[in-house]
């Protein structure tokens, strides 16, 4: 049986919030330099995990949830908004003028803490697990591999950029863009 799909991202999760619970020490402190380290390393952080969510998992998933995929365009628009919201910040608390700050960072800081747990709480309680129990063993194996490419192992720029061709009984014509089939 192959490794679990969801266990890397669920890892990814568990520093995330990590983090968050840094983010809001520091923003509790109002401490200036921890918020920028952290908001940068959240940044950091997020990034590679959303590309392998968005490029990997759920675009292949589409195929496995077909009709019961309503969730997924949601979860990318809040990956979307997340990292808005993260630039903003860093931008908030880099700036050199640091007037009446505090109240609008403190608040910016509530909205992202809580926009990621109710983001997670859906990954984790709804799509993760229906993909987990959908994809079959062989897509499992390709998106674990796909996982390690981003994850350091080989050069992201050799990765196929369309997982959609590499499933398993996936019969695509190379030469159509294969709309409405």
């Amino acid at each position: 049986m192959t490794k679990s799909i969801i266990e890397p991202l669920l890892r990814e999760h568990a520093h995330i919030r990590t983090l968050m619970g840094e983010l809001r020490a520091h923003t509790e402190r109002f401490d200036l330099p921890g918020m920028r380290t952290t908001s940068q390393k959240m940044i950091d952080v997020i990034r590679p995990h959303i590309l392998k969510e968005e490029s990997i998992l759920y675009l292949i998933g589409m195929k496995f949830l077909k009709a019961d995929n309503k969730k997924l365009p949601e979860l990318f628009r809040e990956h979307d908004e997340t990292l808005a919201r993260l630039s903003r910040l860093t931008t908030l608390v880099f700036s050199a003028r640091l007037v009446d700050v505090e109240e609008q960072a403190r608040q910016l800081v509530f909205v992202i803490l809580e926009a990621l747990d109710h983001h997670f709480q859906d990954e984790e309680a709804v799509v993760f697990p229906a993909l987990e129990r959908l994809i079959d063993e062989e897509t499992k194996q390709l998106i674990l591999a796909r996982f390690k490419q981003l994850d350091g192992g080989d050069e992201f720029d050799g990765m196929d950029r369309m997982p959609l061709l590499s499933l398993p009984d996936t019969k695509r014509n190379a030469n159509t863009d294969n709309i409405g089939q």
